[in-house]
């Protein structure tokens, strides 16, 4: 299989750069960020329908690579792997030629780069500055009522509640709205929610729309006009948008076995 590495698009806001006196120069801070787990991207994989193996094997056999590659770069090789490069190497003042190594004076440090096919996709990878740092919402928990998940789960046609900062969604912007859409699928896929039933600054809650498939991953995409402060506080002219932190498997409502519980078909 040849190696590809796809190039993303990142979305970020300006904040002013406190390291210089220029009242014209920003930096840009990148938004949006979820944090995956070597589980999360197994199943990704999976998803993405790119290899019959399970996702237990998936990660059994990167385990099996990456864990020699850390042996063997601890036994003073270089590892590459292609993605990225890794070498330890060691920390701290030595004050004699014959000084042995010693802790804590002395530590065992690890130096990673990217390699060429990461920097050629990032070179490719699209940048949209959104504008200046809002007060985003913050989606901290997400229950999916029906089964009483948090930060799990998500079912068509089933009320989701969400808890946080900064919800409410206001404006008369035709975007307004929360949204559903599928990990790693293109913003004009997303799917909004026709029926709110809650709409406060820290509780928000809705219908799930039709359309969502079992087993696909989704997260929350929250576009509002609401400035910061108080509830009067004024209107912004261009919505602001956020993506939840937390990614939520389509499911039928039954609970999802807990981590490290197995499913037995057929057992009650």
């Amino acid at each position: 299989m040849a190696k590809k590495v796809k190039p993303g698009k990142l979305r970020g806001n300006t904040v002013p750069n406190s390291l210089t006196a220029d009242e014209n120069d920003y930096t840009l801070n990148i938004i949006g960020g979820m944090s995956y787990s070597l589980d999360d991207l197994a199943q990704l994989v999976v998803n993405g329908g790119v290899t019959t193996d399970s996702k237990e094997k998936l990660i059994e056999n990167f385990r099996l690579i990456a864990e020699k590659g850390v042996e063997m770069g601890l036994q003073g090789n270089n590892i590459n792997y292609d993605y990225f490069t890794l070498r330890f190497g060691t920390k701290g003042v030595f004050n004699s030629a014959n000084e042995p190594f010693m802790r804590p004076k002395h530590e065992v440090t690890a130096s990673m780069a990217v390699g060429p096919e990461v920097r050629k996709a990032m070179l490719e990878t699209m940048v949209e500055n959104m504008g200046p740092a809002q007060h985003f919402a913050q989606m901290d928990t997400i229950i999916n009522t029906v089964n009483g998940e948090v930060n799990k789960s998500v079912t068509s046609a089933q009320v989701l509640e969400v808890k946080g900062v900064n919800l409410p969604l206001k404006g008369d912007d035709p975007s307004v709205g929360i949204y559903l859409q599928e990990v790693g699928a293109s913003d004009d896929t997303r799917i909004k929610a026709s029926i709110i039933l809650n709409n406060e600054p820290k509780r928000l809650m809705f219908m799930v729309p039709a359309g969502l498939v079992i087993g696909k991953m989704y997260q929350l995409v929250h576009v509002t006009q609401a400035g910061a402060g108080t509830s009067s506080a004024q209107l912004l002219k261009t919505p602001r948008i956020e993506f939840s932190s937390k990614t939520l498997k389509c499911t039928d409502g039954t609970p999802m076995p807990n981590e490290g519980e197995e499913e037995r078909p057929g057992e009650l």
